[in-house]
């Protein structure tokens, strides 16, 4: 891994030497890369499980409610098999639709479905179940990874050499749990990347009101992920002292948000943003205490399972160099990562820190890495260009990421 990072110096002389071909051609070796690693096998895990069943709903019947499911939304089986929930017209899933709408075409190549025996608990008797065919859904989670890594390099392009592009695209792919959880399976979080590094890199060529659009689907998927769009307008409009970035994005980004609140209207018969969740998070949200944030935002970094900086500790590198060189980043890069701080405070206020079971690595971190790479990228080039000794530390921590989630890959 001997110079992967050049110096400040030949950052400045080596920068639009990488083609958009170039890029695609890396993005399209990692969507390889992930569809082969993934899991293709029941059990699929409760959240990932539950999105699969959704899309396989919508693309068969053109519809939310699961009648092969009929009945899993309640004790034993809600949170045990999926997370289901009982409306008046039927089972569907908890979660805002993103997610699902996002695995529907890949669907449309397979509506079959097969049955599994599951016990809900370790005293119930085993049920039968409806399952869907995953690969659709896991062809969908790969692909939305692939094509957040592929605009996450398209928005570097400026910014660094085309050695440093290719490599922050591996890192943010392979050192982090983008592989393992994000690209593995369909969880919320591969179209929650995608949706806001495409939202990024156009913002990052000033089209916000596209940019709004992308992070409006964002929404669909993850609610939460406006506040990395209220971060990125406003910073863009305080720095440029123009109204313009926060309020087209705003305009623009709503219209997620608009159709999210009919989606739950329809589907639940609430008018809300939580839907399927109910007022549990909001609960927690509005009435845990703050220094909860504070203590769960520790843990992120460094419990013993899921801390990002076990098994992604080339991060404390970047961190460290986004704190000394985070002046290097443009305005809207600045405001990204700040977005993604707020987007994991609230995540982390309203929920716990493991995220659950039956993965590797981290979770709930992913948007808000994913949000912060590119000031993360530039920052860490810029630092890294001033010793050898730096570079070296950080050559070691990126391989033993790459080792952490490639056995996580190959053993699980």
């Amino acid at each position: 891994m001997a110079s992967l990072l050049h110096s400040e110096r030949d950052v400045n002389t080596a920068m639009n030497t990488s083609r958009p071909r170039n890029v695609v051609v890396v993005a399209i070796v990692l969507f390889v890369l992930f569809a082969a690693t993934g899991r293709y096998s029941n059990f699929y895990g409760t959240d990932a499980f539950t999105n699969a069943a959704q899309a396989r709903a919508f693309a068969a019947d053109q519809d939310p409610i699961l009648e092969e499911l009929d009945g899993l939304g309640t004790d034993p089986f809600r949170g045990t098999i999926g997370w289901f929930v009982d409306t008046p017209e039927g089972t569907t899933s908890q979660y805002p639709p993103g997610a699902a709408v996002w695995a529907v075409p890949f669907y449309l190549f397979d509506t079959s479905l097969d049955t599994l025996e599951v016990a809900p608990d370790d005293t119930s008797q085993n049920v039968t179940i409806a399952v869907p065919a995953l690969a659709p859904a896991t062809l969908a989670a790969s692909l939305s990874v692939a094509i957040a890594m592929l605009f996450l390099g398209l928005t570097l392009r400026p910014f660094v050499s085309g050695r440093e592009l290719v490599w922050s695209m591996a890192i943010a792919s392979f050192g982090t749990a983008a592989w393992s959880v994000a690209a593995d399976r369909l969880w919320q979080h591969g179209p929650a990347m995608m949706c806001i590094s495409v939202g990024t890199y156009l913002t990052s060529r000033d089209r916000f009101a596209f940019a709004g659009l992308a992070f409006g689907a964002g929404i669909l998927v993850r609610p939460h992920t406006a506040v990395i769009a209220a971060c990125i307008g406003l910073g863009a409009s305080i720095a440029r002292r123009n109204v313009r970035p926060a309020a087209v994005m705003g305009m623009t980004s709503a219209l997620g948000l608009a159709l999210l609140v009919v989606y739950n209207n329809a589907v639940f018969d609430a008018a809300s943003i939580s839907g399927g969740y109910g007022g549990v998070f909001a609960d927690r949200f509005v009435n845990d205490s703050p220094f909860v944030v504070v203590e769960r935002l520790v843990l992120s970094l460094v419990h013993i399972r899921v801390g990002m900086l076990w098994t992604s500790p080339f991060l404390l590198i970047a961190f460290i160099a986004a704190l000394r060189r985070w002046r290097a980043a443009p305005d809207w890069a600045i405001g990204a990562a700040i977005g993604g701080f707020v987007y994991l405070a609230i995540q982390l206020r309203a929920n716990r820190v493991t995220g659950g079971a039956g993965f590797f690595s981290y979770r709930y971190p992913l948007e808000a890495l994913m949000a912060a790479a590119p000031l993360l990228a530039i920052a860490t080039v810029r630092w890294l260009g001033g010793g050898e000794r730096r570079k070296r530390i950080f050559h070691v921590l990126v391989g033993l990421s790459f080792v952490a989630h490639g056995g996580a890959q190959i053993i699980f």
